[in-house]
């Protein structure tokens, strides 16, 4: 029955003892009695008859050109009904939009759901895929929102979409002739600083510009 002030309680724990600063602690806690019937609500409506596997690590081996192949994928949280898998990752911002999922741009979930579907997930076994899903839960206003990006009818597809999309792209990485882009989707990058762009010496080419007469900004 107290379970709204059982759950922020054990937020306002958790922070404390990952060292959340103390100045911080009074807006956290705020943060955490708002957002804690929101979830309650969510356990409770989502909880039943599922298995719950939380926090697992899954991979799947396929063959390739140049040797095997393995993805892994740590699942914040898979739930099994009849054989059937729902995946779900939690975040604190704004997750990616079901544009990106389904064009491979952010294809987490899909391929999540493909390691479930090979077997993948000790704890899980072979399962079919049924819901994917973002979580954000942020204490704001609203605290938090269910985003279902990829609902039952087409869940087998879009994994199979996404397994074959990175077979394809494993195989053009795999022949010797293809470059390594620092940034593969630039339109997305922000400005966020991409691991490689060192060895692309990508700042000098943004204040040189597109090309100089001695060479290229390839």
């Amino acid at each position: 029955d107290d379970a709204e002030d059982k759950f922020a309680d054990c937020l306002v724990e958790a922070l404390t003892e990952a060292g959340m600063p103390l100045a911080r602690m009074t807006r956290e806690r705020a943060l955490a009695k708002n957002v804690a019937p929101w979830v309650i609500a969510f356990e409770r409506r989502r909880r039943d008859g599922a298995k719950l596997v939380v926090e697992q690590t899954g991979k799947l081996t396929f063959a390739a050109d140049a040797g095997d192949f393995t993805v892994t994928a740590k699942a914040d949280r898979i739930e099994v009904r009849n054989h059937r898998a729902d995946v779900l990752d939690f975040k604190t911002g704004n997750p990616p939009s079901t544009k990106q999922v389904l064009s491979g741009l952010s294809p987490q979930l899909t391929l999540t759901a493909a390691i479930i579907a090979g077997g993948g997930f000790v704890d899980v076994g072979p399962a079919l895929p049924r819901q994917m899903v973002y979580v954000k839960v942020s204490g704001g206003r609203p605290p938090g929102k269910e985003f279902i990006v990829i609902d039952d009818k087409d869940a087998e597809l879009e994994t199979d979409k996404a397994l074959e999309r990175l077979k394809d792209k494993v195989a053009q990485y795999d022949h010797p002739d293809t470059g390594y882009p620092s940034w593969a989707a630039p339109q997305f990058c922000g400005k966020f600083v991409g691991d490689y762009d060192h060895l692309a010496r990508l700042w000098e080419w943004h204040v040189i510009g597109g090309s100089d007469e001695g060479g290229t900004s390839e």
